[in-house]
């Protein structure tokens, strides 16, 4: 009998708690596949959550070893992963493979594998929105801090365009719900998403995989790791993708094709035994065309049809002169670059480990979108956005966590700079300016200060604590709104400048909690805490000074407590965890009222008193060798306990009659959010032996979601609630693991299921963003 040993380390845990390196045993018909984590080829179970325990500093332990390396020997004994059993937390984790088997290719296919996750794009922008358990903000203006906040290898990408072209090469990304910003990071309310990318090796290694699917969707993707020294290791990794345009207008044009390139560096260099510095940095280009709806409704008889993937576009030269673009080309489109470089520093003392992570990322966006989805010039926009985010973290830490006592301490600072304009086709509106440019610059600096402690009273019982200080401060410079016109492209009068606001956060939050190991396979948690999340400013499209008044911070108290447990001699899996959440001053984009003509324009509103719960569980089986079985179980509700705003619906209506923008108001006390109640995921997978040297791998996996309200349509039904969907998906992979290759045929979406992921309001055109119809590929993947 072999042996199977997950020697990946990583400094500190989620709730400081003493997880120690177990042994993992595995089944020889987990080996689904043969992949390469890490640039080391070894052998994968095709389960949903193999994955190293995760902690939140994002600040790696220096191993005696080489950090990055993996000792992995195989056990014919069936098992699943012990990995993050004792953690008391939720935390999804999806490991390299199971990314790969998932087809998981952009960030909004992880909501096919997560519970109560949403990912969706931003009114026909790259950007997108993440929210966990109800929790998240909608950031169309792309200035204000998510509360969801993505991480890469530590690194805060506060800008939600940030993550564009992000996912390839990962180790694993895990999803953890709940106020965070105790042991690392910032403050949120929502939780985080952590990308782990693939880290250097002490061997060369080397990969490439290309995949093609329908609608001439490519994707090459590529790795080189190895040693440049006894000391020094390194790691190149990029991705290409093409194509994959599956929209079309009413003339046959097809649309939605994308194109984009990356390129990513990691170098490290073991100091000594104790101390390691690591250089990373990443570079992507995105030229590809923007996200584009499909138009439900408007009031000015522009053609509506059934056909979700159907979609149009225009484009006024006029507007395209004004803003120095092609009239020619009038899909709407990117074209953006991000980069950035981060240095890192760990040394382990005798009695603590010192960490520090210096990161600098920037944004050189330039987007124009098609607010109204319509073949018409109306709801044209551009947007110009120059930013960067500077960010320094240090870490101690108590060198075992498995101690009775443990505790971690950190300072976390973070300065932002933008400089933003966006230009905005109003035509559609009657009596309206045709052209606004809105321009400002928004200069932000964080700084968080945490502890968390734990102490194991009793030897199955561990008390956890924590607290963080934070101060978010925010200044609005020089919000300027200027009128243009269309046919000179000259400013008409004096650019109205509506000065400066500013906006301050100065809170405490906190959690405190317990856990106790009952056995040795099954441990229970309870966990409370209260987080929080700065405030910000709408920036939308300014026509009053009353626009760039800052919005409320937000908190949310929160109550969770959950089990893990391993039975059958570890051929069962399951975790379960229920919350509450006592939300207050909840942050969304809703509606606002300008005076006439413009009438409903989009900001951000706070809810006084909303709650939301719900209850989530996983499972991995294996009930005889070579089968693998998961299942993800998601399911949340959440109400607005006092909350009166406008009724967009009802003022559209309105104006639709009359031609007149009036005010209504609706108390949505007692209103449902109109979150997807119930999310469900779930896989089998079968392995088993071709000849000698072959495998054969068959997969059948599927992710339903419930109905979903965007926040701007409270209480509304039909087109303005996006229906449930089923989706089935499936895999057959032919692979020589001694020969390290395999390849691939695929399915998505097998069903053709048509449905939308997202919906979007300008003036009064409502369209919805299509989620992908069916895809059948083929992937070859090589590894040496």
């Amino acid at each position: 009998m072999f042996r199977y040993q997950y020697e990946k380390c990583r400094s500190g845990h989620r709730i400081g708690m003493a997880s120690t390196l177990e042994t993992i045993l595995l089944p020889m018909s987990a080996l689904a596949q043969t992949e390469t984590v890490s640039g080391k080829s070894v052998a994968h179970a095709a389960a949903t959550h193999i994955a190293p325990a995760k902690h939140t500093g994002k600040l790696r332990s220096p191993n005696r070893q080489a950090q990055t390396s993996e000792s992995i020997v195989v056990s014919s004994r069936r098992g699943v992963s012990g990995a993050g059993q004792h953690e008391a937390h939720s935390e999804t984790v999806l490991s390299r493979q199971e990314l790969l088997n998932r087809n998981i290719r952009t960030l909004t296919d992880i909501v096919r594998v997560a519970p109560n996750l949403i990912i969706q794009p931003s009114f026909g922008s790259a950007a997108l929105n993440f929210a966990i358990r109800g929790v998240g903000l909608m950031d169309f203006t792309q200035n204000n801090m998510p509360s969801v906040m993505p991480y890469v290898d530590g690194v805060a990408y506060p800008i939600s365009i940030m993550t564009s072209g992000l996912l390839f090469d990962m180790d694993d990304v895990s999803i953890a719900p709940g106020p965070s910003g105790f042991t690392h990071g910032q403050a949120t309310t929502g939780g985080e998403i952590d990308f782990h990318t693939g880290d250097p090796t002490p061997q060369f290694h080397a990969g490439l995989t290309e995949d093609y699917s329908s609608y001439n969707r490519n994707r090459v993707e590529g790795f080189v790791s190895g040693p440049l020294s006894r000391s020094v290791s390194f790691r190149i990794a990029g991705q290409s993708m093409t194509g994959g345009g599956f929209q079309h207008n009413a003339r046959g044009a097809k649309y939605g094709n994308a194109d984009l390139g990356a390129l990513r560096g990691k170098l490290k260099w073991q100091i000594d035994d104790t101390s390691r510095l690591e250089v990373g940095g990443h570079w992507t280009t995105d030229q590809s065309e923007s996200a584009s709806g499909h138009n439900m409704y408007n009031t000015y008889h522009v053609p509506v049809t059934s056909d979700l993937v159907e979609t149009e576009w225009g484009l006024d030269p006029r507007f395209a002169k004004i803003i120095g673009i092609n009239p020619d080309n009038k899909k709407p489109r990117e074209d953006n670059m991000f980069w950035g470089a981060n240095v890192r520093y760990t040394k382990e003392y005798s009695w603590a480990r010192l960490s520090t992570i210096s990161a600098y990322e920037t944004v050189d966006e330039h987007e124009l979108t098609n607010q109204t989805n319509s073949i018409l010039a109306y709801g044209n926009m551009f947007r110009n956005n120059q930013s960067n985010v500077f960010s320094q973290e240090i870490k101690l830490e108590s060198i075992k966590p498995s101690a009775r006592f443990h505790w971690e301490a950190g300072l976390y600072y973070s300065r932002s700079r933008m400089a933003q304009s966006f230009w905005y086709d109003s035509s559609d509106r009657p009596n309206t300016t045709p052209l606004n440019k809105t321009s400002y610059s928004e200069n932000q600096q964080n700084f968080n200060q945490y502890v968390q402690l734990s102490y194991a009273v009793l030897p199955k019982l561990r008390l956890i604590s924590a607290f963080n200080h934070e101060s978010d401060d925010r200044q609005m410079l020089n919000a300027t709104n200027a009128i243009y016109n269309l046919n000179t492209g000259a400013v008409v009068g004096t650019p109205t400048n509506f000065g400066n606001s500013g906006a301050l956060t100065n809170q405490f939050a906190g959690r405190v909690g317990a856990q106790y190991q009952a056995t040795r396979n099954i441990m229970a948690y309870v966990m409370i805490s209260r987080g929080f999340k700065p405030d910000g400013f709408s920036a939308n499209i300014m026509q009053t000074a009353a626009q760039i008044k800052p919005f409320k911070p937000e908190q949310v108290l929160s109550y969770e407590g959950g089990f893990k447990a391993m039975l059958f001699d570890r051929r069962l899996r399951f975790n379960a965890s229920g919350f509450y959440y006592d939300y207050r001053d909840q942050q969304q984009w809703n509606t606002v009222l300008v005076p006439p003509p413009f009438g409903v324009l989009g900001g951000y509103v706070n809810a006084p008193r909303s709650y939301i719960y719900g209850a989530e569980f996983d499972m991995e089986a294996h009930p005889f060798r070579g089968l693998v079985l998961t299942q993800n179980f998601g399911y949340e509700y959440g109400a607005y306990s006092q909350f009166q705003s406008y009724n967009r619906a009802a003022m559209t209506t309105h104006f639709a009659a009359t031609g007149v923008w009036t005010p209504i108001a609706t108390n949505y006390a007692g209103y449902s959010m109109g979150l997807p109640n119930l999310t469900l995921s779930g896989a089998a997978t079968y392995t088993w032996k071709v000849m000698k040297d072959y495998q054969m791998t068959f997969d059948a996996d599927y992710s339903y979601r419930g109905a979903q309200t965007q926040p701007q349509y409270i209480g509304q039904t039909g087109m303005y609630r996006a229906p449930d969907y089923f989706l089935l998906n499936s895999f057959l992979t032919f692979s020589a693991p001694k020969q390290h290759w395999s390849v691939t045929v695929y399915g998505q979406n097998l069903a053709d299921r048509r449905y939308w992921i997202s919906s979007s309001t300008q003036a009064t055109f409502y369209g919805v963003t299509p989620g992908l119809p069916r895809f059948v590929g083929g992937r070859i993947n090589l590894n040496y």
